[in-house]
This record gives C-alpha cells, sequence and structure tokens, in this order.
C-alpha cells in the first residue's frame, strides 16, 4: 500500500513539474515571436527616420504606404496589427505603442 501511494505521490510532482515547464516553455517561446515581431517594426521606423521619410511621430500605417513594412500579423493570435499604432522616435529610440 506505501509503495502505491509513493508511486501516486511521484506521478503528481512529475505531472506538476510537466505543467509547469512546458507553460514557462510556451510563454519563453511567445516572447520571442513578440520580440521578433517589435524588432521589424523599430527596423523599419529607424530606416524611415534615418532617410527623413518619417517624423518624430508617426504610425505603422505610414510605414506601409511607404513601403518600409509588409503587413505585421500577431503571432500568437494571427490578426493583422492595428493599423492606427503610433511609433515614436525619441533621442534616437523608437517607442511603439503596445496595446
Amino acid at each position: 500500500m506505501v509503495k502505491k501511494i509513493n508511486s501516486i505521490i511521484l506521478i503528481i510532482v512529475f505531472s506538476i513539474l510537466m505543467i509547469f515547464t512546458i507553460y514557462k516553455l510556451n510563454k519563453n517561446h511567445e516572447n520571442k515571436l513578440y520580440n521578433v515581431l517589435y524588432s521589424k517594426i523599430e527596423y523599419a521606423s529607424k530606416e524611415c527616420y534615418l532617410k527623413k521619410d518619417c517624423e518624430n511621430e508617426f504610425t505603422l500605417k505610414y510605414l506601409y504606404d511607404k513601403k518600409y513594412l509588409e503587413i505585421m500579423y500577431d503571432p500568437i493570435s494571427k490578426e493583422e496589427l492595428d493599423k492606427n499604432t503610433k511609433i515614436k522616435i525619441e533621442k534616437d529610440k523608437v517607442i511603439i505603442e503596445k496595446k
């Protein structure tokens, strides 16, 4: 009987650890996907700003219209990003309004 209880406890602990690990891996993967998405937007914004096609404040739609960026989609929900997302450049740093 004691062996059976120990086995059950071991299985429960192992299951909890597996669930926690899978959750952390999934969150880490999602964060990396968002980092790639926003780094593409930052790169296109800086390029536009350095070529003096953009002012200090503009929208994502402006980057689409000027062909600096293709239409971007949320990597998790697969929805198109809001074209009215504001982008600011302050002190050579790109700030993206995230919702």
